[in-house]
Protein backbone atom coordinates (compact mmCIF):
# COMPACT_ATOMS: atom_id res chain seq x y z
CA UNK A 1 0.00 0.00 0.00
CA UNK A 2 2.86 2.44 0.81
CA UNK A 3 4.56 1.57 -2.48
CA UNK A 4 1.40 2.22 -4.50
CA UNK A 5 0.84 5.60 -2.85
CA UNK A 6 4.47 6.57 -3.48
CA UNK A 7 4.18 5.60 -7.13
CA UNK A 8 1.08 7.73 -7.50
CA UNK A 9 2.81 10.75 -5.97
CA UNK A 10 5.84 10.28 -8.20
CA UNK A 11 3.61 10.13 -11.27
CA UNK A 12 1.78 13.28 -10.23
CA UNK A 13 5.02 15.23 -9.72
CA UNK A 14 6.33 14.27 -13.18
CA UNK A 15 3.08 15.24 -14.89
CA UNK A 16 2.95 18.65 -13.24
CA UNK A 17 6.52 19.39 -14.38
CA UNK A 18 5.69 18.58 -18.01
CA UNK A 19 2.49 20.60 -18.00
CA UNK A 20 3.99 23.70 -16.39
CA UNK A 21 7.24 24.00 -18.38
CA UNK A 22 6.10 22.94 -21.84
CA UNK A 23 4.78 25.11 -24.65
CA UNK A 24 1.08 25.60 -25.41
CA UNK A 25 -0.12 22.07 -26.07
CA UNK A 26 -1.18 21.15 -29.51
CA UNK A 27 -3.37 18.13 -30.39
CA UNK A 28 -0.54 15.67 -29.83
CA UNK A 29 0.40 17.24 -26.50
CA UNK A 30 -3.22 17.20 -25.41
CA UNK A 31 -3.34 13.46 -26.09
CA UNK A 32 -0.19 12.99 -24.01
CA UNK A 33 -1.65 14.96 -21.16
CA UNK A 34 -4.86 12.94 -21.39
CA UNK A 35 -2.89 9.67 -21.34
CA UNK A 36 -1.00 10.77 -18.24
CA UNK A 37 -4.26 11.69 -16.53
CA UNK A 38 -5.74 8.28 -17.33
CA UNK A 39 -2.68 6.56 -15.87
CA UNK A 40 -2.98 8.61 -12.69
CA UNK A 41 -6.63 7.67 -12.32
CA UNK A 42 -5.87 3.96 -12.85
CA UNK A 43 -3.08 4.06 -10.26
CA UNK A 44 -5.40 5.72 -7.77
CA UNK A 45 -8.10 3.09 -8.36
CA UNK A 46 -5.61 0.26 -7.87
CA UNK A 47 -4.44 1.90 -4.67
CA UNK A 48 -8.00 2.03 -3.32
CA UNK A 49 -8.63 -1.60 -4.25
CA UNK A 50 -5.45 -2.75 -2.53
CA UNK A 51 -6.25 -0.65 0.53
CA UNK A 52 -9.73 -2.17 0.73
CA UNK A 53 -8.28 -5.66 0.21
CA UNK A 54 -5.83 -5.13 3.03
CA UNK A 55 -8.74 -4.15 5.27
CA UNK A 56 -10.74 -7.25 4.29
CA UNK A 57 -7.80 -9.57 5.00
CA UNK A 58 -6.64 -7.98 8.20
CA UNK A 59 -5.23 -10.67 10.49
CA UNK A 60 -6.53 -11.32 14.02
CA UNK A 61 -5.28 -8.92 16.63
CA UNK A 62 -5.23 -5.94 14.28
CA UNK A 63 -2.12 -6.91 12.26
CA UNK A 64 -2.23 -7.04 8.48
CA UNK A 65 -2.40 -10.31 6.57
CA UNK A 66 0.78 -10.83 4.48
CA UNK A 67 0.84 -9.57 0.91
CA UNK A 68 0.68 -12.19 -1.82
CA UNK A 69 4.41 -12.03 -2.42
CA UNK A 70 5.11 -12.62 1.27
CA UNK A 71 2.59 -15.42 1.90
CA UNK A 72 4.17 -18.30 3.74
CA UNK A 73 3.00 -21.42 5.59
CA UNK A 74 2.23 -21.37 9.30
CA UNK A 75 4.22 -23.59 11.65
CA UNK A 76 3.23 -25.57 14.73
CA UNK A 77 5.69 -25.95 17.60
CA UNK A 78 5.62 -28.06 20.76
CA UNK A 79 5.25 -26.64 24.27
CA UNK A 80 9.04 -26.11 24.49
CA UNK A 81 8.69 -23.39 21.86
CA UNK A 82 11.53 -24.67 19.67
CA UNK A 83 10.60 -28.14 18.39
CA UNK A 84 8.78 -28.00 15.06
CA UNK A 85 5.81 -30.38 14.85
CA UNK A 86 4.41 -29.41 11.44
CA UNK A 87 4.71 -26.91 8.61
CA UNK A 88 1.41 -26.35 6.82
CA UNK A 89 2.69 -25.92 3.26
CA UNK A 90 0.28 -28.01 1.16
CA UNK A 91 -3.37 -27.63 0.16
CA UNK A 92 -4.45 -29.99 2.95
CA UNK A 93 -3.02 -28.91 6.34
CA UNK A 94 -3.27 -32.49 7.59
CA UNK A 95 -0.54 -33.41 5.13
CA UNK A 96 1.79 -31.47 7.41
CA UNK A 97 0.62 -33.62 10.32
CA UNK A 98 1.33 -36.81 8.38
CA UNK A 99 4.89 -35.56 7.79
CA UNK A 100 5.52 -34.75 11.49
CA UNK A 101 9.10 -35.72 12.44
CA UNK A 102 7.75 -38.03 15.16
CA UNK A 103 4.75 -39.93 13.84
CA UNK A 104 2.62 -40.00 16.99
CA UNK A 105 2.63 -36.18 17.12
CA UNK A 106 0.30 -36.38 14.13
CA UNK A 107 -2.81 -37.01 16.25
CA UNK A 108 -2.13 -33.87 18.28
CA UNK A 109 -1.38 -31.92 15.11
CA UNK A 110 -4.68 -33.05 13.59
CA UNK A 111 -6.48 -31.79 16.68
CA UNK A 112 -4.75 -28.41 16.32
CA UNK A 113 -5.99 -28.18 12.73
CA UNK A 114 -9.53 -29.03 13.84
CA UNK A 115 -9.32 -26.46 16.64
CA UNK A 116 -7.98 -23.77 14.29
CA UNK A 117 -10.71 -24.36 11.71
CA UNK A 118 -13.35 -23.84 14.43
CA UNK A 119 -11.99 -20.47 15.61
CA UNK A 120 -13.86 -17.40 14.32
CA UNK A 121 -10.76 -15.45 15.35
CA UNK A 122 -9.01 -16.65 12.17
CA UNK A 123 -11.75 -15.99 9.62
CA UNK A 124 -15.42 -15.97 8.79
CA UNK A 125 -15.59 -19.60 7.64
CA UNK A 126 -13.54 -22.78 7.47
CA UNK A 127 -12.16 -21.93 4.03
CA UNK A 128 -10.81 -18.55 5.17
CA UNK A 129 -9.38 -19.98 8.39
CA UNK A 130 -7.68 -22.78 6.50
CA UNK A 131 -6.22 -20.31 4.00
CA UNK A 132 -4.69 -18.30 6.84
CA UNK A 133 -3.27 -21.47 8.37
CA UNK A 134 -1.68 -22.38 5.04
CA UNK A 135 -0.49 -18.92 3.98
CA UNK A 136 -0.63 -16.56 6.98
CA UNK A 137 2.84 -17.32 8.32
CA UNK A 138 1.64 -17.82 11.91
CA UNK A 139 3.88 -19.30 14.58
CA UNK A 140 1.64 -21.58 16.66
CA UNK A 141 2.81 -22.51 20.14
CA UNK A 142 1.25 -25.89 20.88
CA UNK A 143 0.59 -27.31 24.35
CA UNK A 144 2.09 -30.76 23.71
CA UNK A 145 4.59 -31.76 26.42
CA UNK A 146 7.16 -33.73 24.41
CA UNK A 147 8.67 -35.58 27.35
CA UNK A 148 5.25 -36.65 28.61
CA UNK A 149 4.14 -37.52 25.09
CA UNK A 150 7.15 -39.77 24.51
CA UNK A 151 6.61 -41.60 27.79
CA UNK A 152 2.88 -41.98 27.14
CA UNK A 153 3.43 -43.43 23.68
CA UNK A 154 6.02 -45.89 25.01
CA UNK A 155 3.66 -47.08 27.73
CA UNK A 156 0.70 -47.42 25.36
CA UNK A 157 2.63 -49.34 22.70
CA UNK A 158 4.30 -51.57 25.29
CA UNK A 159 0.88 -52.85 26.31
CA UNK A 160 -0.69 -52.96 22.85
CA UNK A 161 1.51 -52.48 19.76
CA UNK A 162 0.14 -50.73 16.67
CA UNK A 163 -0.58 -54.09 15.03
CA UNK A 164 -2.99 -55.15 17.80
CA UNK A 165 -6.64 -54.93 16.70
CA UNK A 166 -7.56 -53.43 20.08
CA UNK A 167 -7.37 -49.63 20.28
CA UNK A 168 -5.85 -47.95 23.34
CA UNK A 169 -6.11 -44.13 23.45
CA UNK A 170 -5.06 -41.72 26.17
CA UNK A 171 -5.25 -37.97 26.84
CA UNK A 172 -4.33 -35.56 29.64
CA UNK A 173 -5.69 -32.05 30.28
CA UNK A 174 -4.72 -29.31 32.72
CA UNK A 175 -7.67 -28.26 34.94
CA UNK A 176 -8.35 -24.55 34.93
CA UNK A 177 -6.86 -23.93 31.46
CA UNK A 178 -7.91 -26.86 29.27
CA UNK A 179 -4.38 -27.17 27.87
CA UNK A 180 -3.90 -30.59 26.28
CA UNK A 181 -0.63 -32.08 27.50
CA UNK A 182 -0.59 -35.44 25.72
CA UNK A 183 -2.59 -37.40 23.13
CA UNK A 184 -1.50 -40.91 22.30
CA UNK A 185 -2.94 -44.04 20.72
CA UNK A 186 -1.49 -47.35 19.56
CA UNK A 187 -1.81 -46.44 15.89
CA UNK A 188 0.36 -44.82 13.21
CA UNK A 189 -0.82 -41.42 12.01
CA UNK A 190 -0.73 -42.38 8.37
CA UNK A 191 -3.20 -42.64 5.51
CA UNK A 192 -3.89 -46.13 4.27
CA UNK A 193 -3.55 -46.67 0.51
CA UNK A 194 -6.78 -46.45 -1.44
CA UNK A 195 -8.32 -49.60 -2.92
CA UNK A 196 -7.54 -50.00 -6.62
CA UNK A 197 -11.25 -49.61 -7.39
CA UNK A 198 -11.34 -46.10 -5.93
CA UNK A 199 -12.62 -43.48 -8.33
CA UNK A 200 -10.34 -40.66 -7.14
CA UNK A 201 -6.83 -41.81 -6.35
CA UNK A 202 -5.74 -38.25 -5.53
CA UNK A 203 -8.03 -37.76 -2.52
CA UNK A 204 -7.37 -40.42 0.15
CA UNK A 205 -10.17 -40.55 2.71
CA UNK A 206 -9.56 -39.26 6.22
CA UNK A 207 -11.84 -41.81 7.91
CA UNK A 208 -10.54 -45.35 7.64
CA UNK A 209 -11.29 -48.73 9.22
CA UNK A 210 -9.33 -50.51 11.92
CA UNK A 211 -5.66 -51.15 11.21
CA UNK A 212 -2.24 -49.89 12.20
CA UNK A 213 -2.52 -46.78 9.99
CA UNK A 214 -5.19 -44.10 10.32
CA UNK A 215 -5.70 -40.35 10.48
CA UNK A 216 -9.05 -40.59 12.25
CA UNK A 217 -9.22 -38.50 15.47
CA UNK A 218 -9.45 -41.50 17.78
CA UNK A 219 -8.38 -39.59 20.90
CA UNK A 220 -10.48 -36.45 20.38
CA UNK A 221 -13.40 -37.68 18.27
CA UNK A 222 -15.67 -36.21 15.61
CA UNK A 223 -18.97 -37.08 13.94
CA UNK A 224 -17.39 -40.01 12.08
CA UNK A 225 -15.32 -41.16 15.06
CA UNK A 226 -17.64 -40.58 18.06
CA UNK A 227 -15.82 -42.92 20.46
CA UNK A 228 -16.99 -45.85 22.55
CA UNK A 229 -19.04 -46.48 25.68
CA UNK A 230 -17.15 -45.58 28.86
CA UNK A 231 -19.34 -47.32 31.43
CA UNK A 232 -19.23 -46.33 35.11
CA UNK A 233 -17.41 -42.96 34.75
CA UNK A 234 -20.75 -41.59 33.53
CA UNK A 235 -22.27 -42.34 36.94
CA UNK A 236 -20.44 -39.20 38.06
CA UNK A 237 -22.85 -37.02 36.09
CA UNK A 238 -25.85 -38.45 37.94
CA UNK A 239 -23.99 -38.03 41.23
CA UNK A 240 -23.08 -34.41 40.48
CA UNK A 241 -26.64 -33.63 39.39
CA UNK A 242 -27.95 -35.12 42.65
CA UNK A 243 -25.53 -33.04 44.72
CA UNK A 244 -26.45 -29.94 42.73
CA UNK A 245 -30.13 -30.58 43.52
CA UNK A 246 -29.42 -30.52 47.26
CA UNK A 247 -28.81 -34.17 48.12
CA UNK A 248 -25.81 -35.11 50.28
CA UNK A 249 -23.01 -37.61 49.86
CA UNK A 250 -24.54 -39.73 52.62
CA UNK A 251 -27.83 -40.01 50.69
CA UNK A 252 -28.87 -43.62 51.32
CA UNK A 253 -30.73 -46.01 49.02
CA UNK A 254 -31.64 -49.61 49.86
CA UNK A 255 -30.43 -51.42 46.77
CA UNK A 256 -31.35 -54.82 45.41
CA UNK A 257 -29.45 -57.00 43.00
CA UNK A 258 -32.11 -56.41 40.33
CA UNK A 259 -34.01 -53.13 40.21
CA UNK A 260 -37.27 -52.54 38.32
CA UNK A 261 -36.96 -48.99 37.02
CA UNK A 262 -39.69 -46.73 35.68
CA UNK A 263 -38.06 -46.66 32.24
CA UNK A 264 -39.82 -48.63 29.48
CA UNK A 265 -37.91 -50.72 26.97
CA UNK A 266 -38.64 -53.45 24.43
CA UNK A 267 -40.33 -56.30 26.37
CA UNK A 268 -38.24 -58.82 24.43
CA UNK A 269 -34.97 -57.34 25.72
CA UNK A 270 -32.98 -59.50 28.16
CA UNK A 271 -32.91 -56.49 30.50
CA UNK A 272 -36.74 -56.21 30.55
CA UNK A 273 -39.03 -57.49 33.23
CA UNK A 274 -42.71 -57.28 34.17
CA UNK A 275 -43.99 -56.35 30.76
CA UNK A 276 -41.34 -54.02 29.38
CA UNK A 277 -39.70 -52.21 32.30
CA UNK A 278 -35.94 -51.82 32.28
CA UNK A 279 -34.54 -53.97 35.10
CA UNK A 280 -30.76 -53.56 35.44
CA UNK A 281 -28.81 -55.96 37.65
CA UNK A 282 -25.71 -55.44 39.78
CA UNK A 283 -22.53 -57.33 38.95
CA UNK A 284 -19.11 -57.55 40.51
CA UNK A 285 -18.45 -58.00 44.22
CA UNK A 286 -21.28 -60.07 45.71
CA UNK A 287 -21.03 -58.04 48.92
CA UNK A 288 -22.23 -54.98 46.99
CA UNK A 289 -25.00 -56.53 44.90
CA UNK A 290 -27.60 -55.45 47.46
CA UNK A 291 -27.84 -53.47 50.68
CA UNK A 292 -28.01 -49.89 51.94
CA UNK A 293 -25.57 -47.65 50.06
CA UNK A 294 -24.49 -44.01 50.03
CA UNK A 295 -22.95 -42.03 47.17
CA UNK A 296 -19.48 -42.88 48.49
CA UNK A 297 -19.61 -46.67 48.56
CA UNK A 298 -22.08 -46.94 45.66
CA UNK A 299 -19.70 -44.96 43.43
CA UNK A 300 -16.67 -46.76 44.81
CA UNK A 301 -18.13 -50.14 43.85
CA UNK A 302 -20.15 -49.06 40.79
CA UNK A 303 -23.49 -50.20 42.20
CA UNK A 304 -25.72 -49.99 39.12
CA UNK A 305 -29.04 -50.20 40.89
CA UNK A 306 -28.12 -47.32 43.23
CA UNK A 307 -27.40 -44.98 40.34
CA UNK A 308 -30.45 -45.95 38.31
CA UNK A 309 -32.61 -45.23 41.37
CA UNK A 310 -30.71 -41.96 41.99
CA UNK A 311 -31.17 -40.99 38.35
CA UNK A 312 -34.92 -41.50 38.73
CA UNK A 313 -34.91 -39.15 41.72
CA UNK A 314 -33.06 -36.29 39.99
CA UNK A 315 -34.17 -36.99 36.40
CA UNK A 316 -32.21 -38.51 33.54
CA UNK A 317 -32.49 -35.17 31.75
CA UNK A 318 -30.64 -33.49 34.63
CA UNK A 319 -27.84 -36.08 34.53
CA UNK A 320 -27.49 -35.55 30.77
CA UNK A 321 -27.46 -31.77 31.21
CA UNK A 322 -24.73 -32.13 33.84
CA UNK A 323 -22.60 -34.19 31.47
CA UNK A 324 -22.87 -31.45 28.84
CA UNK A 325 -22.01 -28.75 31.38
CA UNK A 326 -18.88 -30.61 32.44
CA UNK A 327 -17.63 -31.18 28.89
CA UNK A 328 -19.16 -34.31 27.35
CA UNK A 329 -20.10 -34.01 23.67
CA UNK A 330 -22.66 -36.25 21.97
CA UNK A 331 -21.31 -36.88 18.48
CA UNK A 332 -23.21 -39.91 17.16
CA UNK A 333 -26.65 -39.24 15.67
CA UNK A 334 -28.26 -41.76 18.02
CA UNK A 335 -26.75 -40.15 21.13
CA UNK A 336 -27.69 -36.69 19.90
CA UNK A 337 -31.30 -37.79 19.47
CA UNK A 338 -31.48 -39.45 22.88
CA UNK A 339 -29.92 -36.45 24.62
CA UNK A 340 -32.42 -33.95 23.22
CA UNK A 341 -35.31 -32.70 25.41
CA UNK A 342 -37.86 -34.76 23.49
CA UNK A 343 -36.25 -38.02 24.61
CA UNK A 344 -33.71 -37.44 27.38
CA UNK A 345 -36.11 -37.88 30.32
CA UNK A 346 -36.50 -41.53 29.28
CA UNK A 347 -32.83 -42.29 28.61
CA UNK A 348 -32.41 -44.28 31.80
CA UNK A 349 -29.38 -46.23 30.61
CA UNK A 350 -27.41 -42.99 30.27
CA UNK A 351 -26.14 -43.21 33.84
CA UNK A 352 -24.44 -46.53 33.03
CA UNK A 353 -22.25 -44.92 30.35
CA UNK A 354 -23.76 -46.39 27.20
CA UNK A 355 -23.17 -43.36 24.97
CA UNK A 356 -20.04 -42.94 22.85
CA UNK A 357 -17.24 -40.80 24.22
CA UNK A 358 -13.48 -40.29 23.94
CA UNK A 359 -10.48 -40.17 26.24
CA UNK A 360 -10.21 -36.40 25.71
CA UNK A 361 -13.85 -35.80 26.68
CA UNK A 362 -13.55 -37.93 29.81
CA UNK A 363 -10.41 -36.11 30.90
CA UNK A 364 -12.07 -32.75 30.20
CA UNK A 365 -15.23 -33.52 32.21
CA UNK A 366 -13.31 -34.67 35.29
CA UNK A 367 -10.90 -31.73 34.89
CA UNK A 368 -13.93 -29.46 35.32
CA UNK A 369 -14.62 -31.05 38.71
CA UNK A 370 -10.95 -30.86 39.69
CA UNK A 371 -11.03 -27.13 38.88
CA UNK A 372 -13.86 -26.52 41.37
CA UNK A 373 -16.53 -26.51 38.68
CA UNK A 374 -14.75 -24.31 36.14
CA UNK A 375 -15.03 -25.80 32.67
CA UNK A 376 -12.43 -24.95 30.03
CA UNK A 377 -12.66 -26.00 26.42
CA UNK A 378 -9.84 -28.39 25.48
CA UNK A 379 -7.04 -26.20 24.17
CA UNK A 380 -4.09 -27.52 22.12
CA UNK A 381 -2.55 -24.07 21.58
CA UNK A 382 -0.91 -21.91 24.24
CA UNK A 383 -0.13 -18.90 22.03
CA UNK A 384 -0.06 -17.71 18.43
CA UNK A 385 2.09 -15.03 16.80
CA UNK A 386 1.44 -13.49 13.39
CA UNK A 387 3.97 -13.33 10.57
CA UNK A 388 5.48 -10.22 12.10
CA UNK A 389 6.03 -11.90 15.46
CA UNK A 390 3.18 -10.05 17.17
CA UNK A 391 1.02 -12.06 19.63
CA UNK A 392 -2.49 -12.69 18.35
CA UNK A 393 -5.00 -11.42 20.89
CA UNK A 394 -7.85 -13.71 21.90
CA UNK A 395 -5.89 -16.98 21.93
CA UNK A 396 -6.04 -18.61 25.33
CA UNK A 397 -8.23 -20.55 27.75
CA UNK A 398 -11.97 -20.32 27.20
CA UNK A 399 -13.35 -21.06 30.67
CA UNK A 400 -16.58 -20.55 32.61
CA UNK A 401 -17.94 -21.60 35.98
CA UNK A 402 -20.57 -24.28 35.32
CA UNK A 403 -20.97 -25.77 38.81
CA UNK A 404 -20.80 -24.37 42.32
CA UNK A 405 -17.32 -25.05 43.77
CA UNK A 406 -18.72 -26.80 46.86
CA UNK A 407 -20.72 -29.21 44.66
CA UNK A 408 -17.68 -29.98 42.51
CA UNK A 409 -15.63 -30.65 45.64
CA UNK A 410 -18.26 -33.03 46.98
CA UNK A 411 -18.29 -34.93 43.68
CA UNK A 412 -14.49 -35.16 43.76
CA UNK A 413 -14.71 -36.52 47.31
CA UNK A 414 -16.93 -39.40 46.16
CA UNK A 415 -14.55 -40.03 43.26
CA UNK A 416 -11.70 -40.79 45.63
CA UNK A 417 -13.30 -44.11 46.55
CA UNK A 418 -12.83 -46.08 43.29
CA UNK A 419 -9.11 -45.23 43.09
CA UNK A 420 -8.02 -46.35 46.54
CA UNK A 421 -7.99 -42.85 48.03
CA UNK A 422 -9.85 -41.69 51.14
CA UNK A 423 -12.72 -39.26 51.67
CA UNK A 424 -12.05 -36.02 53.52
CA UNK A 425 -14.58 -37.31 56.04
CA UNK A 426 -12.78 -40.52 56.90
CA UNK A 427 -13.51 -44.09 55.87
CA UNK A 428 -16.66 -43.69 53.80
CA UNK A 429 -15.81 -45.85 50.81
CA UNK A 430 -16.82 -49.20 52.25
CA UNK A 431 -14.91 -52.43 52.67
CA UNK A 432 -13.35 -54.40 49.86
CA UNK A 433 -11.25 -53.55 46.83
CA UNK A 434 -11.92 -52.90 43.16
CA UNK A 435 -9.82 -53.17 40.02
CA UNK A 436 -8.44 -49.64 40.36
CA UNK A 437 -7.79 -49.60 44.12
CA UNK A 438 -3.97 -49.57 43.44
CA UNK A 439 -4.20 -46.27 41.48
CA UNK A 440 -3.68 -44.00 44.51
CA UNK A 441 -0.43 -45.73 45.40
CA UNK A 442 0.77 -45.82 41.79
CA UNK A 443 0.18 -42.11 41.17
CA UNK A 444 1.43 -41.22 44.67
CA UNK A 445 -0.83 -38.16 44.79
CA UNK A 446 -4.40 -37.46 45.93
CA UNK A 447 -6.67 -38.67 43.11
CA UNK A 448 -10.32 -38.87 42.17
CA UNK A 449 -11.96 -40.65 39.26
CA UNK A 450 -13.66 -43.82 38.11
CA UNK A 451 -13.17 -46.84 35.88
CA UNK A 452 -15.58 -48.68 33.66
CA UNK A 453 -15.64 -52.18 32.20
CA UNK A 454 -18.68 -52.72 30.01
CA UNK A 455 -20.76 -55.84 30.65
CA UNK A 456 -19.69 -57.37 27.32
CA UNK A 457 -16.02 -56.72 28.23
CA UNK A 458 -15.45 -54.86 24.98
CA UNK A 459 -14.46 -51.50 26.49
CA UNK A 460 -12.40 -50.47 29.50
CA UNK A 461 -12.01 -46.86 30.60
CA UNK A 462 -10.30 -45.06 33.45
CA UNK A 463 -10.13 -41.38 34.36
CA UNK A 464 -7.77 -40.06 37.03
CA UNK A 465 -8.15 -36.47 38.21
CA UNK A 466 -5.67 -34.57 40.35
CA UNK A 467 -5.74 -30.82 41.08
CA UNK A 468 -3.14 -30.14 38.36
CA UNK A 469 -4.00 -32.78 35.74
CA UNK A 470 -6.82 -35.03 34.53
CA UNK A 471 -5.78 -38.15 32.64
CA UNK A 472 -8.10 -40.58 30.87
CA UNK A 473 -7.68 -43.70 28.79
CA UNK A 474 -9.97 -45.94 26.78
CA UNK A 475 -9.27 -49.45 25.55
CA UNK A 476 -11.66 -51.05 23.07
CA UNK A 477 -11.80 -54.20 21.01
CA UNK A 478 -11.96 -54.02 17.23
CA UNK A 479 -15.15 -52.50 15.86
CA UNK A 480 -17.68 -54.97 14.54
CA UNK A 481 -16.08 -57.95 16.25
CA UNK A 482 -17.17 -60.11 19.16
CA UNK A 483 -13.81 -60.39 20.89
CA UNK A 484 -13.61 -59.50 24.58
CA UNK A 485 -10.85 -57.97 26.66
CA UNK A 486 -8.96 -60.88 28.15
CA UNK A 487 -8.21 -61.47 31.80
CA UNK A 488 -5.61 -59.03 33.10
CA UNK A 489 -5.89 -56.59 30.17
CA UNK A 490 -8.00 -53.98 32.03
CA UNK A 491 -5.67 -54.21 35.02
CA UNK A 492 -2.64 -53.67 32.78
CA UNK A 493 -4.31 -50.71 31.05
CA UNK A 494 -5.08 -49.24 34.46
CA UNK A 495 -1.40 -49.45 35.31
CA UNK A 496 -0.46 -47.64 32.09
CA UNK A 497 -2.90 -44.78 32.69
CA UNK A 498 -1.81 -44.45 36.33
CA UNK A 499 1.82 -44.46 35.18
CA UNK A 500 1.19 -41.58 32.79
CA UNK A 501 -0.55 -39.61 35.54
CA UNK A 502 2.41 -40.26 37.83
CA UNK A 503 4.93 -39.14 35.22
CA UNK A 504 3.03 -35.92 34.56
CA UNK A 505 2.50 -35.03 38.22
CA UNK A 506 5.92 -36.05 39.59
CA UNK A 507 7.67 -32.76 38.66
CA UNK A 508 4.85 -30.67 40.17
CA UNK A 509 4.40 -29.76 43.83
CA UNK A 510 2.01 -32.06 45.69
CA UNK A 511 -1.49 -30.66 46.11
CA UNK A 512 -4.62 -32.03 47.72
CA UNK A 513 -8.23 -31.36 46.85
CA UNK A 514 -10.18 -28.86 48.91
CA UNK A 515 -12.66 -30.67 51.16
CA UNK A 516 -16.36 -30.00 50.50
CA UNK A 517 -18.49 -28.34 53.18
CA UNK A 518 -19.81 -30.76 55.77
CA UNK A 519 -23.44 -29.91 54.98
CA UNK A 520 -23.01 -31.42 51.51
CA UNK A 521 -21.54 -34.59 52.95
CA UNK A 522 -23.30 -35.57 56.16
CA UNK A 523 -26.53 -34.99 58.00
CA UNK A 524 -26.26 -32.61 60.93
Amino acid sequence: MTWVAGAAMAGASTSESIIESGPEPGPVNRRAVLAVAVVLVLVAVVGVVLWQSSRDTAAPGGSQAPAAAARKPSELYAADGTTLIARFDTDDPRDGCVRAPVNDWGFFCEYVVTWWQAQALFGDDVAQRTDRLLHGGYRIGGSLDLQLQAGTKRRVDALLPVTDPKVFSLAAIEPGTGLVKTMAVNRNFRRQPLPTSSVDQNQPPLRLPAGPDTVAPIVSGDADTPGEAAGAPFMMFTLAAALDSGLRLDHAIDTKRVYQSKYRIDPSSPAACNGGYWCPANTGDPAYQSGRRTMWDAFGHSVLTYFVALEEQVGANQAIAMAKRLGIAFRSKEDQTLSEPAANAQWGAFTLGVSATTALDLANAYATLAADGTHCDPLPVAKVADSGGRPVAGVGPNCASVLRPEVARAAIDAGRCPLGDRSAFGDRCGAGKVLTTPVRAAVDRPVSGQFGLTSNRRTFSLVIAAPQLATAGMLTTAQGGTAQLGTGVPEAASGVIAGVAHDALAPLPARDFTAPPRELALAA
